[in-house]
Parts: structure tokens; C-alpha cells; sequence
């Protein structure tokens, strides 16, 4: 049966091998001659073979123990190349973070964010991939993405999600549609023209939730992919646009107004989404803590 022979003692071995002396070997590994020389000794009760010629003067290897320092040699040869690869590689991440993030903060909280950091490390570049939560997932679990910006997504066995804020459902109502109240439910827009997200989007799919919940039927006259169309398309006063207040744009636009959808359960966590257990490097961390705390303050 193979050995299972400890690390240090093929350390304190090559040590004792290169130098020819057990004194050498504990003067390099700080410890006494005696504690190398009975680490050697264990070495060889292990491999079952004497590894030393010992003479008062020095001590030289044996035929067992040139083949055993060559092979050994090599090996932690190629563990210290191995280790030195992923010293570079780790400092090229740090340098280079890649972020995902769900297509409504990309185009109204993410651009603030990154102007900060960009300030603070400007050697550090940032890729920025828009993807809903379903996509983030695939990208984080192959490590293609270190983090995603977004709504929480089902299904968190394998990743941490962090929520920092909560987003509420809003209808952007058009002036001709307007009726003038400071809050909505789904029942009040159903004798209204509706555009909606798809049914691929998180959004819908809290829409239709809390539409089942309160017995309503939702038909849209316009259905779309994307948040800024929806809004876009109720700007042009083409119905009201159901869509997360996180995508509507920090600025006021004209041509609508943004009212809050009151029906329960009406809103849905925003926060970081990260693998379990994912060494983040230094500058992610910093990335973190930015969007944590920009994100807080809306």
C-alpha cells in the first residue's frame, strides 16, 4: 500500500538533501537538527527504506533516496509553477472584474456606480453583461461572471443572494388615462389598456402572480421584452405600462406618471447575487460595497 506521507516531511527530506547536513536543513526551516533528523526518520519508517548515508560530517543520499529526491523534486517543482500561474492569474482578475446585471439597473443605477469606481481604481477595467436572473445563474455557476446585480432569483442552493432594496411594481399612466390617484391596483387597470413584459421576464411573472391573487384576468394590448419600450410605448400614450420603479429613469420624463401599484405582495428584493463559496478578490470586494451602498440610498 502507497504511504500517506506528509507534505512537511518531503519538504524537510528535500531540504536535508540539497544542503547534505541535517544542521543545514534546520537552520533553513528553523527548527533543531534533532526535529529534522526525526522527521527524516519517520520519512524512511514510512517509505520503508533508508534514505541517508549519515557520517558525523554530512549526510549523503542513498540509492533510494536519489530516486526518491528526483521524483520529489520534480513534483514540487511543478506545484511551485502551478502556484506561481495562479499568483498571475489572481492578479489579472484583479484588474479585470466581470459583473452581470439585470438590463433595468444597467441602464439607470449601474452608470453612477461605475463612474465612483472607476474614480477610486482606475487601473481596474469592468465587464458589464446584461442578462435577467435565469441567465445570471448559468453565467455565475460557470464562474464566466464574479457577481450579478439584480432581482432575487428562485431557486438559491448554490448561490448567496444579498438583498439591498425593494423594488415596487409601477404603472407609468399616460395623461389621457390618468384619473389623477396616488396609488393603483391591478383592478383599477383592467378596463385600461395595458402593455406588459413578457412572459419570459421576472416581472410578469410577479404581475401575473398578484393578478391570480386578487381573481383579475390581465390581457395587455402590448406585450414587449424590454422595460424602456414599455415605457416608452406609454409615453406615446399608448396604454398604461406595468414595469419594476427600478427601471424607470432617475429623471422625470414627460409624457407620464409613475404611480405605485398597491396590490400585496406588489414589490421583490434587489441585492448581489454571488456563488457559495467564491473567493472574491480585493477590488470585487470594493465593487461590492459601492453597489451596496449606492443602491441603499434609492
Amino acid at each position: 500500500m502507497v504511504p500517506n506521507v506528509n507534505l512537511k516531511l518531503l519538504q524537510t527530506f528535500l531540504l536535508a538533501a540539497e544542503h547534505g547536513s541535517f544542521r543545514r536543513a534546520a537552520e533553513e526551516s528553523n527548527r533543531s537538527p534533532s526535529a529534522v533528523s526525526m522527521q527524516i526518520r519517520d520519512l524512511e519508517e514510512q517509505v520503508g527504506v533508508s534514505l541517508f548515508v549519515r557520517t558525523p560530517q554530512c549526510v549523503t543520499l542513498t540509492p533510494e533516496g536519489r530516486l526518491l529526491y528526483d521524483q520529489v523534486g520534480r513534483a514540487m517543482g511543478e506545484v511551485q509553477a502551478g502556484l506561481t500561474r495562479l499568483a498571475e492569474l489572481a492578479a489579472q482578475r484583479r484588474g479585470h472584474l466581470k459583473i452581470a446585471c439585470a438590463p433595468t439597473l444597467a441602464s439607470t443605477r449601474l452608470g453612477p456606480i461605475l463612474m465612483t469606481f472607476r474614480a477610486r481604481f482606475p487601473r481596474s477595467v469592468v465587464e458589464v453583461r446584461e442578462t435577467p436572473p435565469a441567465g445570471a445563474l448559468v453565467m455565475l455557476q460557470a464562474q464566466e461572471v464574479e457577481l450579478y446585480v439584480g432581482p432575487e432569483p428562485p431557486n438559491l442552493t448554490e448561490v448567496h443572494f444579498e438583498p439591498i432594496l425593494r423594488d415596487r411594481l409601477a404603472a407609468c399612466v399616460p395623461p389621457a388615462l390618468d384619473g389623477g390617484a396616488v396609488a393603483l391596483r391591478l383592478a383599477d387597470l383592467t378596463a385600461l389598456p395595458l402593455i406588459m413584459l413578457d412572459r419570459q421576464t421576472a416581472i410578469r411573472a410577479l404581475t401575473d402572480r398578484i393578478a391570480a391573487a386578487a381573481g383579475l384576468c390581465l390581457r395587455p394590448n402590448y406585450e414587449v421584452q424590454n422595460a424602456y419600450t414599455a415605457i416608452a410605448l406609454a409615453q406615446a400614450g399608448l396604454g398604461v405600462a406595468l414595469v419594476p420603479e427600478v427601471a424607470v429613469p432617475m429623471l422625470p420624463g414627460a409624457g407620464y406618471r409613475v404611480v405605485p401599484v398597491a396590490d400585496p405582495g406588489a414589490e421583490r428584493a434587489i441585492g448581489i447575487l454571488t456563488l457559495r463559496g467564491h473567493v472574491l478578490h480585493g477590488d470585487s470586494e470594493q465593487l461590492i460595497d459601492l453597489i451596496r451602498s449606492e443602491l441603499s440610498r434609492c
